[in-house]
């Protein structure tokens, strides 16, 4: 079989691709350890080994760079932090919870500088809009058909990990005891898996979440 050649153009688009992807995985790394406000895009460009010049030339300005950078970020959520869709499905709530945490203690900075960044521009607000109802349908599609099937079993998901979040976000803010994290910890879990699988027992118990009596 004549091998496939791959073209110049080829070359250069690749090229190309990966160019920008080094930009994006740079800003990510940089904006995590020094938050959006406190980067520019020229020392984004350096960091990447990339002229200036190069880095505008695929983002406009600063905002397009840092929603192209949110855009990969989710994208690529598995690899960067370790978290999938499945797990927040499948059996092991606890680990996508300490999933969860991990994610918003290595992104601490970022992650208050982007929830007011969701409150106060449209782009971003909207960037996140698409892609949580985007993810919660991908989730929803991934759970069990006996438990999708239960009525408002959309919403009950929406719930869940709003729980989660706001477990990880009080934990960020109040910074807990360890004996109070691992109890709300625990709860959380409980609670999330009741709320996803519903009160029946056989279903908690099969996910790992079964209720305290």
């Amino acid at each position: 079989m004549e091998k496939q050649r791959i073209t110049g153009g080829e070359i250069v688009q690749n090229r190309a691709v990966k160019t920008r992807e080094k930009i994006l995985e740079t800003a990510i790394r940089l904006y995590a350890g020094r938050g959006y406000y406190n980067i520019t895009v020229d020392e984004i460009a350096k960091a990447a080994e990339v002229s200036v010049g190069t880095a505008y030339r695929y983002f406009s300005d600063k905002k397009q760079l840092l929603l192209a950078t949110l855009e990969y970020g989710f994208a690529h959520i598995s690899e960067l932090a370790g978290v999938s869709e499945t797990d927040l499905i499948g059996d092991g709530l606890d680990n996508a919870l300490a999933k969860f945490e991990k994610i918003h203690e290595e992104y601490f900075d970022l992650h208050e500088e982007l929830e007011g960044l969701r409150h106060t521009d449209r782009d971003v607000r909207r960037f996140y809009h698409d892609f949580t109802e985007e993810a919660l349908q991908r989730l929803h599609e991934k759970l069990p058909e006996e438990v999708r099937n239960r009525p408002n079993s959309l919403l009950n998901l929406r719930i869940a990990i709003g729980l989660m979040e706001n477990h990880c976000h009080y934990c960020m803010h109040e910074a807990p005891d360890e004996q109070t994290a691992a109890y709300m910890r625990k709860r959380t879990v409980e609670l999330a898996g009741i709320i996803i699988f519903g009160a029946d027992e056989k279903i908690a118990e099969r996910k790992g979440v079964k209720d305290e009596h």
